[in-house]
């Protein structure tokens, strides 16, 4: 658990802190609101098996963690570095609600996140949670975050928005959630067993 926790951490803080690349401060909440797709961009992983949309000025950038449990991940980021955010797919069997409970548990205990609160909803079938929290960086900038960790059995899929605080605005949790609710999938099973040979693979051959 504290290995999958620093994992966690690790990859949250690449986004808040190492983010080069951003977005065009003129983002249009409104069209996005509305599902306008003609202002998303399809990005497509895991052998094309796994699609999702982002506003076609999003500039991102995709990381490997050569790690088990996260099997994808790409960033975004806004040129005004009022958001940060990211993507990824998990490769992990524990129930989703115990493993949100326990990092809850260990987030109010660092003192680390405040205001928090979790909702199950559901994303395209599938039962999803959404969360909110506010967080401090290194700097004491606060940020407001907004993540989706939708459940997909043997793997689960994780949008994470990051907003500073002061720049937040009461219609950017349905501009969010209407981002996650753009994702599509296919045969996850075969996918997570094709990443864990290559991640096996790759290991063999570093011995």
């Amino acid at each position: 658990w504290l290995e999958f926790r620093r994992v966690l951490f690790r990859s949250l803080m690449v986004v808040l802190f190492s983010a080069e690349k951003m977005f065009d401060n003129n983002l249009k909440l409104a069209a996005l609101v509305n599902s306008n797709l003609d202002v998303l961009k399809e990005y497509k992983a895991l052998e094309n098996k796994f699609t999702y949309k982002l506003p076609e000025d999003f500039e991102t950038k995709e990381i490997d963690f050569e790690s088990k449990e996260i099997v994808y991940h790409n960033a975004f980021n806004s040129k005004d570095q009022k958001i940060y955010g990211f993507v990824q797919v998990w490769n992990y069997k524990e129930d989703l609600k115990s493993f949100l409970d326990k990092s809850k548990e260990v987030s109010l205990k660092e003192n680390t996140v405040k205001d928090y609160s979790i909702q199950e909803i559901n994303i395209n079938e599938n039962k999803a949670y959404a969360i909110c929290y506010t967080m401090k960086n290194a700097k004491g900038s606060v940020y407001t975050a907004n993540e989706f960790f939708i459940d997909n059995k043997d793997s689960y899929v994780r949008f994470s928005f990051f907003t500073l605080q002061k720049n937040y605005k009461e219609n950017m949790l349905s501009i969010f959630k209407g981002l996650a609710s753009s994702f599509k999938y296919e045969k996850w099973f075969a996918l997570i067993k094709l990443k864990y040979y290559n991640y096996n693979k790759k290991n063999r051959e570093a011995i």
